[in-house]
Parts: structure tokens; C-alpha cells; sequence
């Protein structure tokens, strides 16, 4: 190789490091890309489970979410906008809620759209008085 070819191999390199390092296109699970901010916002996902493209957000601001449900419907694509914004798109089918406290965003998912919601039995709780016969 000649020196000419090594120093464009270098360069190449060398960009791509500062693209990474600039945080173009973080990905931080395999498949899942996230640039920009809460603001503003794009997530890329290739194949990957609803509850993996959710983890990524969390392992990159301090977003976290809750289920009652498996979230393990496949996302392909490009989402952007907001994060409200993002998870609508996202969450669609679910019924869910966003939750702000402080700078921590929680998303909790309470389950498929339609699907009725059995709440647990709980056994009514007796007074004093009652027990008196």
C-alpha cells in the first residue's frame, strides 16, 4: 500500500471516531440508535423488541418505564419529535401514562388497548365492631 492510501485510510477512520464520539448516532443496545435530545429526538430501531427500544432510553437520560404487559412487539423504523411525542408512537395500542417527578420521566404501561383490566380480589377489611356480635 502506498503511503497515500494509508493516510486516506487514517482520515476515514479518524472521521468516523469523531462522528461516534460526537454522538451523531449513539447506538446503545444492537439495532437502537438515539440521537438528539428529550426535545427533540430520534430513535432508529431495526427489529428490535418494544421493551429494548424503552431500556435504551433509559440507559442514555433518566427515563424509565413499568409494565403489566410483555412489550415484546418488534419495532423497525425511524421515530422523532418529542419524547411525549415518540413514545405515542411507540406505545399506540397501549393504554400507558407518562409520569414527570422531578428530572425523572416514567412511562407506565397498563396494558393492550381494549383489553379488559381485571383488578386483583381484595378481601374487605372488617372493623372493630364488627367483630362484636
Amino acid at each position: 500500500m502506498s503511503h497515500d492510501t494509508i493516510t486516506a485510510t487514517r482520515r476515514r477512520l479518524l472521521a468516523a471516531a469523531i462522528a461516534l464520539a460526537c454522538g451523531l448516532a449513539t447506538p446503545v443496545l444492537a439495532g437502537v440508535y438515539l440521537e438528539g435530545d428529550l426535545n427533540a429526538l430520534r430513535i432508529t430501531a431495526s427489529g428490535d423488541a418494544l421493551s429494548d427500544v424503552l431500556t435504551t432510553l433509559g440507559a442514555r437520560w433518566p427515563v424509565r418505564y413499568r409494565s403489566s404487559v410483555l412489550l415484546n412487539v418488534e419495532i423497525a423504523g425511524a421515530y422523532s419529535g418529542s419524547l411525549s411525542q415518540v413514545v405515542a408512537r411507540l406505545l399506540d395500542g397501549y393504554n400507558y401514562v407518562i409520569r414527570r417527578d422531578g428530572g425523572l420521566t416514567e412511562i407506565i404501561v397498563f396494558g393492550a388497548r381494549g383489553e379488559a383490566v381485571v383488578a386483583p380480589r381484595v378481601n374487605p377489611v372488617k372493623g372493630v365492631l364488627s367483630r362484636w356480635r
